[in-house]
């Protein structure tokens, strides 16, 4: 399936933005690379990551994982 990815972007929390060929977007993050959510549009990618930060972000501090 990575061939079918294009990388569109990453924040600086690790989330990444793939464009696959459909046109939608695919979001993952780096400490969690298996789970990943597919939306219609970029600000929806974007939506996504802003939706999972926080939980990594808790995670981490806590040492959760």
């Amino acid at each position: 399936m990575a061939s079918d990815l294009s990388f569109v972007n990453s924040t600086g929390s690790g989330c990444q933005i793939f464009r696959d060929r459909l046109g939608c977007y695919v979001v993952s993050h780096e400490l969690r690379p298996g789970q990943r959510a597919v939306r219609p549009t970029l600000a929806g990618a974007y939506a996504a990551c802003q939706g999972w930060e926080p939980r990594f972000q808790a995670e981490t501090a806590g040492g959760g994982g």
